[in-house]
């Protein structure tokens, strides 16, 4: 897998280099070795042999119709499309960004939101940069490394580029979240969202994609996937932290916190951790050093923990 700075590094050179009749060549080659999709080939290479070349882009007109959006790499439309296509002026629209695939059709990976705009307003023709044979994986890395002209992609838009590209973090991070059946997504008021993706990204920078598995499978078995904000990171942080202070593995401390969160949920948690630590701001510290105190006065007798109730709201 690739490290992010090889990804945007790679993307950014996919864009350069190519003329005008380099990319009528290679859209010819690749149509010859396909048989499906004939009008929408023929279409294409017509919109690209009447393209303006200008430095190292070609510029090409563009029906609306025949631009496609790739939804697994690319946002959601947003609210502001609206707004956008009610102030729409030419002159501040930067041409959008498209790709020709192997099946013959052409893909936008920077600018949907415009596209969304001019269908809206019934605009039949636009001005576009052109691109041919980018997989899929290349359209995600440059949409995750570019800065869209109008709204850039926060982390989590970023996050679905980067698993498509096969950016080495976010797809360790990806195939973590549906081992212990998670979603990585910014919305914590939904139970099974991990929304603390900033924090998942640096446990994994410094090398512990192993103390965030143990804390996922604490989760679990904790039957907290059940509750919202239970991975945000409040929780994975302290659990983290916790985690890291012991190193080893201890599955000991771990089925102390397993059977302390069963009888409890987020809110509790955090309402307890309060009331024993009020002079700290940071609901992170609380909460963590509240679960050491857990940790170390649980105490097993014939099986059954005791004490474990005495900071319950």
């Amino acid at each position: 897998m690739k490290s992010m700075e090889q990804s945007n590094l790679q993307a950014k050179k996919m864009v350069v280099g190519m003329s005008k009749d380099k990319m009528i060549e290679k859209m010819r080659k690749i149509n010859s070795s396909r048989n499906d999709n004939t009008d929408s080939r023929k279409n294409a290479l017509k919109i690209l042999m009447g393209g303006i070349p200008i430095g190292d882009k070609v510029f090409v007109i563009v029906p609306v119709e025949d631009l496609h959006i790739d939804k697994a790499y690319q946002r959601p439309a947003q609210s502001h499309v609206k707004t956008l296509a009610q102030e729409w002026d030419d002159m501040k629209c930067d041409p959008l960004k498209i790709n020709y695939r192997s099946d013959g059709n052409l893909y936008v990976w920077d600018g949907q939101h415009r596209l969304v705009a001019l269908k809206m307003m019934c605009i039949d023709y636009v001005l576009c940069v052109i691109t041919v044979g980018l997989s899929q994986s290349d359209e995600a890395a440059l949409f995750g490394c570019q800065g869209d002209s109008l709204k850039k992609p926060d982390p989590y838009d970023i996050f679905k580029a980067h698993v498509c590209a096969g950016e080495a973090i976010d797809t360790a991070i990806k195939d973590l979240c549906d081992k212990w059946g998670l979603i990585v997504n910014r919305n914590n008021k939904r139970a099974g969202n991990l929304s603390c993706l900033t924090l998942t990204r640096e446990i994994f920078r410094r090398g512990h994609g192993e103390h965030l598995d143990w804390v996922l499978e604490l989760l679990h078995e904790a039957n907290w996937n059940e509750f919202t904000k239970a991975h945000c990171h409040r929780i994975i942080n302290a659990l983290y932290e916790i985690k890291k202070s012991d190193d080893d593995d201890n599955k000991f401390i771990q089925r102390k916190l397993i059977t302390y969160l069963r009888k409890t949920n987020p809110d509790d948690l955090l309402v307890n951790a309060t009331i024993q630590y009020p002079q700290f701001q940071d609901e992170s510290k609380k909460i963590k050093l509240f679960l050491l105190d857990v940790v170390n006065r649980i105490t097993s007798k014939n099986g059954i923990f005791e004490n474990q109730d005495r900071f319950i709201a």
